[in-house]
């Protein structure tokens, strides 16, 4: 057995590092939007899936032990065919569109070793199957987990921080060298099936799974998988802005699995019964939320991922109980399982951003998570217990939920403090959640209702007017009015403000005004910025320090937020009438500077570092080779670095070294204006003039060259360290 368990550990790691490893090299010929991460995250599921089915169909039509020959071709191919070649991956495919970009580029690379090692679990586990007459199969799948749970930890960790991808990629194949020699001690061979009284006519399925069955694993799959995503959604983009917080869900999700399939299933009574708690706390901090009465960051993290790690056993326990005895249809379980974990990530990910404006896949989820448990839980005459829905109760139910969180806060608003009308609103909510205690269909009717009415709790936030909400794939945009003052708030980053009327209505504020080191650039008379470039838009607050004669180019990645910059706020529209001309350039930054003219904008502003996703490749010293190269030799590159959770400027300091060019950085830290938040800047230059307007007439400062971290390139970056502990 000691062979089957290191071959599945080792695969499922190997296949974890390979996903992270190579999306990060297509990151510099791609860019860092949204499309490139879903390209590769459907491509990577994609192949999963028909590894997957692979390994069902060559099984059935050829048998255990003829596949089992044949599959050592299948093994020793990648050596020969696909090497990692992270040079050709940087270069891109230039004439197909982004999506079929990633696509073709990831097929080349690693489609191969790809499909192999995700074939290895359920190849591994029916040779076991067929050539043991008492081992139990599924463990190696607990097995798997656990080995892509330590890749998981270790690569953002470990491994990222202190290696290049050219060395990642070179230990890998020698862990996958090591992963071919294990599977030559776990090839079943004919006298393993003569010893356990079989034969290969034993392979085709005696008792074959039911449509109910595959049904049944297919939507506790779904729902699984739904309710990771959302809750990743939800923590990242509601809750708190963190570097890595999105490996918490994926954890969580992946330690259900290793304790419900190994020898002994982790699923006590007490856990079944506590799912119906976990609906009642996942709704009680959804709403508030939704009111902006949410308890600490931690304690809301703390809530969500011990709420996904309930349903997640909950649904792996039913797995289990339900899994076929029959070792043929073993397969076809674990295909079931990829299908439905498929569809629950194009719910969440593709389908929901596009029909609806906040996190209603929280609710979602666990409506789904209800309706699995229906399905899989037959009523005592073992007909299924959607016959015995009580459907006038559901509709009394559904209608009474709805009132909750519509009706009633309305009414009573005028007269009750928000944090009184939320209890008051709560009440009947979670009185109606558990009263229908066990009955999962009513329960995830309920959820529905809420998710249907959720839409109108927001406008339950204190003092905030007009709010208006647009999601994409990139997040979700709020635009409210709060005491005078226009905000534009992206998950849980604010990109600015602006006074609605008044003398300040033209005055950029926050990171932008006029005292902080931007402004005091933008302004001083010593400068004379012609062309002026910008990755990152935001609210377009600096466009407001540009006139007459003035080209002040804008690089965006998410169009939406260029149609708010210019209809919700007023700094373009102001830059235009004061005789600049501004252009919006919609695209990933680093690759779009790719077609501008060299040594064409006297200055040059990087504007697109948040707290939570840090675009590394936009970070690195090949990047700041392409910002030297559209920049004239007199021409300084702004970098906009306040961040709550790393800091950037030792980074920076150290790639300018490298580079042979001079840095310097300021902050309004001592001076902070009222209408200006604390910010954080640094100026490169090559030109020793520009130089010493900076330090010696503005007052920028250039710190020592001593514990200074390596540059980063686009092979190595060390997020982990530059974290503020």
């Amino acid at each position: 057995m000691w062979a089957y368990y290191a071959a599945v550990f080792l695969g499922a790691f190997l296949l974890f590092l390979i996903q992270p490893m190579l999306t990060k090299a297509l990151l510099p010929s791609f860019g860092g939007s949204y499309l490139v991460w879903g390209a590769s995250m459907v491509f990577y599921q994609g192949m999963l899936l028909m590894g997957y089915l692979s390994s069902h169909f060559l099984q059935r039509r050829f048998g255990t032990i003829r596949y089992a020959r044949w599959h050592w071709v299948l093994l020793l191919a990648p050596f020969v065919l696909c090497p990692f070649d992270f040079d050709r991956l940087v270069m891109g495919v230039p004439s197909l569109p982004l999506a079929l970009g990633v696509f073709a580029m990831l097929f080349a690379a690693v489609s191969i070793p790809f499909l192999t090692l995700a074939m290895t679990s359920l190849i591994l586990q029916r040779w076991l199957a067929v050539t043991s007459r008492d081992a139990n199969p599924y463990v190696l799948y607990s097995i798997s987990n656990l080995g892509s749970l330590l890749a998981l930890v270790l690569y953002p960790s470990v491994i990222e921080p202190l290696s290049s991808l050219e060395q990642q990629g070179a230990c890998w194949w020698w862990g996958y060298g090591l992963l071919v020699i294990l599977h030559a001690f776990c090839m079943p061979r004919s006298r393993h099936l003569a010893a356990v009284g079989r034969d290969e006519t034993q392979a085709s399925v005696v008792i074959a799974a039911t449509g109910q069955e595959k049904i049944r694993w297919l939507l506790l799959s779904l729902a699984a998988c739904a309710m990771l995503l959302a809750v990743t959604n939800v923590m990242t983009l509601d809750v708190a802005s963190f570097p890595f917080l999105w490996v918490l869900p994926l954890v969580v999700y992946l330690l259900a699995f290793v304790v419900t399939f190994k020898r002994v299933a982790w699923c006590p009574p007490w856990m079944q019964r506590a799912l119906y708690w976990a609906v009642i706390a996942g709704v009680a901090i959804h709403m508030l939320s939704q009111v902006r009465l949410a308890p600490p960051v931690a304690v809301s993290i703390g809530i969500h991922l011990l709420v996904l790690f309930v349903v997640s056993v909950n649904c792996c326990g039913l797995l289990v109980r339900s899994k076929p005895k029959d070792p043929g249809e073993l397969t076809t379980f674990y295909v079931a399982i990829a299908i439905g974990g498929l569809l629950g990530s194009v719910v969440v990910s593709w389908i929901v951003p596009l029909v609806s404006s906040s996190l209603t896949e929280y609710l979602l989820a666990l409506a789904l998570t209800f309706v699995a448990v229906g399905v899989a839980t037959p009523s005592r005459d073992n007909a299924p217990l959607l016959l015995e829905v009580d459907w006038k109760g559901a509709l009394v139910g559904c209608v009474l939920m709805v009132l909750a969180v519509t009706v009633l806060p309305g009414v009573l608003s005028r007269w009750l403090p928000p944090n009184v009308l939320l209890i008051v609103m709560a009440l009947p909510v979670a009185f109606l959640l558990r009263y229908r205690a066990g009955d999962a269909w009513l329960t995830s009717g309920l959820l529905v209702a809420l998710m249907v009415a959720s839409p109108w709790t927001e406008s339950l936030s204190v003092h905030v007017k007009g709010m208006t909400r647009l999601r994409n794939y990139y997040g979700i945009y709020k635009i409210y009015d709060q005491e005078g003052l226009r905000y534009l708030q992206h998950g849980t980053t604010q990109h600015g403000r602006q006074y609605l009327a008044g003398p300040k209505r033209n005055v950029p504020l926050a990171y932008y005004h006029p005292t902080t080191p931007v402004g005091g650039v933008l302004q001083h008379a010593a400068f004379e910025f012609k062309d002026i470039g910008m990755i990152g838009l935001g609210t377009g607050a600096l466009a407001a320090y540009v006139g007459t004669g003035q080209v002040f180019t804008i690089y965006e990645l998410d169009p939406d937020n260029g149609r708010i910059a210019e209809d919700a706020f007023s700094y373009i529209d102001q830059a235009r009438h004061q005789g600049a001309t501004v252009e919006i350039v919609y695209g990933d930054g680093r690759v779009s500077l790719r077609s501008r003219q060299p040594a064409s904008f006297d200055l040059l502003i990087i504007d697109a570092f948040s707290s939570g996703a840090i675009p590394v490749h936009l970070l690195t010293t090949q990047a700041f080779e392409a910002y030297m190269r559209v920049l004239r030799d007199d021409g300084i590159l702004l970098m906009h670095v306040s961040n709550k959770m790393l800091d950037l400027l030792p980074v920076i300091y150290s790639n300018a070294r490298a580079l042979n060019i001079r840095g310097c950085e300021q902050s309004n830290a001592s001076h902070c204006h009222p209408d200006a938040e604390v910010t954080y800047w640094a100026a490169l230059t090559r030109d020793p003039a520009q130089f010493q307007i900076l330090v010696g007439t503005l007052g920028w400062w250039s710190r020592g060259e001593a514990d200074l971290p390596a540059p980063w390139t686009d092979q190595y970056s060390n997020v982990l360290g530059a974290m503020l502990w």
